[in-house]
Formats: structure tokens, sequence, C-alpha cells
């Protein structure tokens, strides 16, 4: 059994052979995928999509920092007014902070940051964080989403999705969360530092990620990704730990089963 903690398999890329991804996902061994949303143009796919596939797709809410609208504050209302009309959202994301392409907007970034994590918090969900170019500005603010949290009975969770951090830059962050490290088609890139990291942090702290269509892993680099080969990254793992591709399975299944608060029992009688 795997799990692909972070995709987009309500994007266009998909449009013309999305069952025909979800079944390529039973031949693979991928048995649950959770759906990340970037605005609030998403919410209404996703939410199709997942409760078609009941037992396999989960879907989150949440605004990508390169989604942001003009008005970040009537965008998160948005957010969260959405948010309130169901009851299964598994995580607050995709959110975070990326300077990669546009600096100039970080201060309404951090504010739709914080304006998300806080619901996250509040409601006791896990945050599925997009940091690119960012991580001295995310870790200057771990400590008051700490504080945030423990103050209401918390603790901070979530998954730093496709971390491209420093191995100080990941122990930094578990001072102040329960964090995971979601590893993804980079793992497999020829001058990756995801290797290290991967090495550094430990199995018990990883879970698996496509973030498909995006960053698809060798020998399908440069064409589109999908949540099937999870499959792959699970091999490439493996290699790089020296443990089974079972072992690798194992322990990032019951690494996202904690996270996501899923029984592993129904992850085991899943239709997939």
């Amino acid at each position: 059994m795997l799990v692909d903690t972070h995709c987009h398999l309500t994007d266009k890329p998909f449009d013309a052979d999305r069952e025909s991804c979800v079944e390529r996902c039973l031949r693979a061994g991928v048995s649950r995928i959770v759906v990340a949303c970037c605005d609030e143009t998403e919410i209404s796919p996703i939410r199709n999509f997942c409760e078609s596939h009941p037992g396999f797709a989960f879907p989150t809410i949440g605004i990508h920092p390169e989604n942001m609208a003009a008005d970040v504050e009537a965008q998160f209302e948005t957010i969260r007014k959405a948010y309130a009309c169901h009851n299964d959202w598994a995580a607050i994301g995709e959110i975070g902070i990326d300077l990669h392409w546009d600096k100039t907007r970080l201060d309404e970034q951090k504010r739709v940051l914080t304006l998300q994590w806080q619901l996250a918090i509040d409601e006791d969900l896990p945050v599925l964080l997009h940091v690119r170019d960012a991580m001295p500005q995310l870790l200057d603010m771990l400590p008051y989403f700490k504080r945030y949290s423990e103050e209401r009975g918390r603790r901070l969770r979530g998954i730093l999705h496709c971390y491209s951090g420093t191995c100080d830059e990941a122990d930094e962050a578990l001072r102040w969360g329960d964090f995971l490290f979601g590893i993804g088609g980079t793992l497999t890139y020829k001058k990756s530092l995801v290797p290290d990291v991967a090495r550094h942090v430990g199995l018990d702290r990883i879970v698996l990620e496509t973030d498909s269509p995006y960053l698809a892993p060798i020998p399908h680099r440069g064409h589109r990704n999908e949540p099937s080969y999870t499959a792959l990254t699970a091999d490439a793992l493996a290699a790089i730990l020296g443990v089974s591709h079972d072992k690798i399975a194992q322990v990032t299944t019951q690494n996202a089963a904690k996270l996501f608060r899923w029984e592993l029992k129904d992850v085991k009688n899943s239709v997939f």
C-alpha cells in the first residue's frame, strides 16, 4: 500500500484520462491520494472528484501563495465559508510562502498563511506547506504558530511539501512542530539534494507524494506526472535508504495515517 499525500489530479492535464489514472494507481498499489487545493476555483472540482471516489481520494482546501487574489482577506473569507460547508477535509493546503518569482507581496503571503494556519489549528487539521526559496521566512513564523497551537491545546503538524531546504533547516522546523517531509520525483534527479535530506530526517519523518502533474520522477522527467508514479519514488527511496520497497510502503503509509488520523485498518480495507 502506498499513499500519494499531495497531487493535483483535478487539474486540466488529467481531463482526458483521469479515470485511467485512478486505475493505474490500483495497479501500482497506491491506495489513497490527497488532492491539494490552490485557490477557491478548485474547491468544487476537488470535492466532486473526491466524493465520487470515497475511500481513495481525500480533499484539502487552501490558497497557494502564487494564487493570492488582490484582496487576500476577502479571498480567505471565501475559503473559510467553503470550509464550513463540509466536515471531511484532510488538511488545509496547499499554503505557504513562495519567493522564487515574486518577492513584492511577502507581507500579504505571510498574512494569508497566518489566517489559513490559524484555521487549521482551530480545526485541529494538518497543513500542506509549500515553501520555495523561503525557509528562513517560514522558520521565523514557526514560534508564533507553536504558541498559537499550544494555547488551544493542539499540536503543530503538517507536511513540508516537496521539501527543498537544508538538513539544518529541517532540524529547526522539527524544533517547533511535528512535521513530515514530502518526498517526490525530485528525489530521482541527478543533482538533487533530497537524498541527503531523506537520509538525515529518516524514514519515520517521510511521506511520499507526486505533486502531479508536476515534477515527474525519472524516467518520466519532462512529461506529465501522475499519482501511480508514487511507486517509482518508493523504489528510489528504498535504494537510497537501503531498505525494501515494502518497508518504504509500510512506514510512509503509517506516517500518513497518523498525520491525517486515518485508521490503518481502513487504509488496508480500501476498495483500492
